[in-house]
């Protein structure tokens, strides 16, 4: 069938859907009431209906919910965003790898001198690597990193194209106490990926990896391995001894490894350099697994001498399908995962603030696009896809990018209280402290940054010096779990966030002045809440993010889950798990990570200031 069929049918299709659910909606709600909460609702019950799957990757409901939104986007009169002439951005998701056949990987250097690894002892594949044949001459460009907020690129002044490039692992005083790198995220920055994705971001030809002085043991290799849920770049990757590296380093430059290494981390000034006389002869065979996804956008074009200039505005549309993973169908007697708030919610969101702006009149300042990423459940794939490998609108003209994510469950307080909503990132510039504060229609604000600020899309915008705004209404029972249902969402409570949305977006949209970047040491991401297929191991509870004292202050106890099992309530605060000591949410994640399911361990409480210990069994 002819691709421009496909998509005519696509968008028939979801325009048919799209008019049952409304109708359908129409006839249980009644009268009408407030026009934006009614095209909301039409929004929501369609993207978290059975029609669209759970929105998992590999499910025709993703691809009908990226047409959905393609059309609103179309009808409300955005510009297309995406690539030749459409409102998508497509890449290919990997699943997995194989390797077929022997790779081979020869260097040269002056003099005739030839080193001939052998794939498995002197170097491995990486399993994110492409396949392919490669040839040309070596540069050393250090950790092979590039952290805006610290002003440190190893990529200044050198010119990678078309070389292959060499890079130790993770980033200058990695084990050190003193940690510049962390406020710039410095886990992602370290991966391995981010590796790959910084040098085909400079058109390199290839990437060899080296152990850093970190690294147990120095000289190991990494095991031929593909994480799912990363995206797949287009460059030849591979791990090189970092005995073969300190070789040719020290010929080229008069410098070993361990000694460059140590210059790095004692001034924190690149040491980038071209090898002179060394050329990389590389053959990568492996055979890769992809599925095709898709971020989609829209562009509302900016006018006047802000024109050239970017705001972004952010949600992901994807969620678990049919209990998590990539290219799922729908198994015998398996459960959908509607996602409803997580983020039914924010993509419905991103859309009505998609037909409010563009409704405005003489409307001027800033580009607004308009973007729903795909496959952040797997990782913060779409989004780290646009702004690691092709971001679309430049990175150095955009100047915020303003997210949300599970914004659907707003908490009607009694008695007249203010409902809270929590902001992260108010303070990744100079002025969003003041912005958010000033256009508070009523809500209380919680604008503390916590380790959640890692798990949604601004994360990979942020780590690249863009300000960034993060709005949601918190974890519940419900998060991660087929019950995340359209019938739950607080849709009156939804266009109050929308409403406050739009007030920041306007501010952004036309300040005369661009927000001033500000370096913040953020939290790690920390553990999990209530529990999913996003962690193998939980302990069924939800935590109070607001929680200022030592330990884990427990939110909510969901029903019939391992800690309401245990006797666990709303209001304990978890100060031990399996003898480790529990002060903050770094000390939590470290410690399930440790625990295996179907396991039986103690658990020490404070309830009411008096400590109990509670045997608890691991789902």
């Amino acid at each position: 069938m002819p691709s421009k069929f496909r998509l005519a049918l696509g968008l028939a299709l979801v325009l048919g859907l799209s008019s049952l659910a409304a109708r359908a909606q129409d006839a249980k709600v009644g009268p009408k009431t407030d026009p934006s909460v009614e095209r909301m609702r039409k929004d929501i019950f369609f993207l978290a209906g059975d029609d669209c799957e759970g929105r998992g990757l590999g499910t025709l409901g993703l691809d009908l919910a990226a047409q959905y939104i393609a059309v609103q986007f179309s009808r409300t009169g955005l510009k297309p965003g995406g690539v030749n002439g459409t409102y998508f951005q497509p890449f290919p998701f990997a699943t997995g790898a194989q390797q077929d056949g022997e790779s081979t990987l020869v260097i040269t250097g002056p003099d005739n001198k030839t080193l001939t690894l052998k794939q498995g002892v002197d170097f491995q594949v990486v399993g994110t690597s492409a396949p392919g044949k490669r040839s040309a001459p070596l540069v050393f460009v250090g950790y092979g990193v590039t952290a805006k907020g610290i002003a440190y690129d190893d990529y200044a002044g050198i010119d990678v194209k078309g070389k292959v490039v060499v890079a130790l692992r993770r980033v200058p005083r990695f084990a050190d106490a003193e940690r510049p790198f962390d406020g710039a995220n410095k886990d992602a920055l370290a991966s391995q990926e981010s590796k790959q994705s910084r040098a085909e971001l400079h058109q390199a030809a290839a990437v060899i990896l080296v152990n850093d002085a970190s690294e147990l043991p120095k000289d190991g290799l990494v095991a031929f391995a593909v994480t799912k849920g990363l995206s797949t770049l287009s460059t030849p990757y591979v791990h090189v001894k970092r005995k073969v590296i300190d070789e040719i380093l020290q010929a080229a430059t008069g410098s070993d490894l361990s000694a460059t290494e140590k210059a790095i981390d004692n001034d924190l000034k690149p040491r980038s350099k071209a090898l002179t006389g060394w050329t990389a002869n590389l053959d990568v065979k492996i055979k890769r697994n992809e599925i095709p996804v898709k971020n989609v956008l829209g562009v509302l074009e900016g006018k006047g001498p802000l024109a050239n200039e970017t705001v972004i505005v952010g949600s992901h549309y994807d969620h678990l399908g049919y209990g998590g993973g990539a290219g799922g169908t729908k198994a015998k007697g398996k459960a959908t995962y509607y996602g409803a708030d997580d983020n039914g919610s924010g993509t419905t969101s991103v859309m009505e603030l998609a037909r409010r702006f563009a409704a405005k009149k003489d409307r001027e300042g800033r580009r607004l696009v308009f973007m729903t990423f795909t496959a952040e459940e797997m990782g913060l794939v779409g989004s780290r896809h646009y702004t690691n490998v092709a971001p679309l609108f430049p990175l150095k003209d955009t100047v915020a990018m303003f997210n949300m994510d599970m914004v659907g469950r707003l908490i009607d307080e009694p008695n007249g209280a203010k409902s809270k909503l929590y902001i992260e990132g108010a303070d990744t510039a100079k002025n969003f402290d003041d912005l958010v504060t000033k256009s508070n229609p009523g809500f209380d604000i919680v604008k503390k940054t916590t380790s959640v600020f890692f798990r949604s899309d601004q994360a990979n915008f942020y780590a690249q010096k863009v300000p960034v705004l993060f709005f949601w209404t918190s974890f519940h029972a419900d998060y991660h779990k087929p019950s995340d249902t359209p019938d739950k969402i607080n849709l009156v409570g939804m266009k109050k966030v929308v409403d406050y949305a739009e007030i920041v977006i306007d501010d952004l949209r036309s300040a005369p002045k661009r927000p001033e970047y500000v370096l913040v040491t953020l939290p790690k991401a920390g553990g999990g809440g209530g529990g999913g297929p996003k962690g193998k191991v939980t302990l069924g509870i939800q935590p109070d993010y607001d929680f200022e004292g030592k330990g884990i202050l427990i939110k909510d106890v969901p029903k019939g889950g391992a800690a309401d099992l245990a006797g666990i309530k709303k209001g304990d605060i978890i100060v031990e798990i399996a003898g480790k000591a529990i002060a903050d949410f770094d000390n939590y994640r470290v410690a399930m990570a440790m625990q295996k399911v179907g396991t039986t361990i103690e658990i020490k409480i404070l309830r009411d200031k008096k400590e109990m210990t509670l045997k608890l069994s691991l789902k």
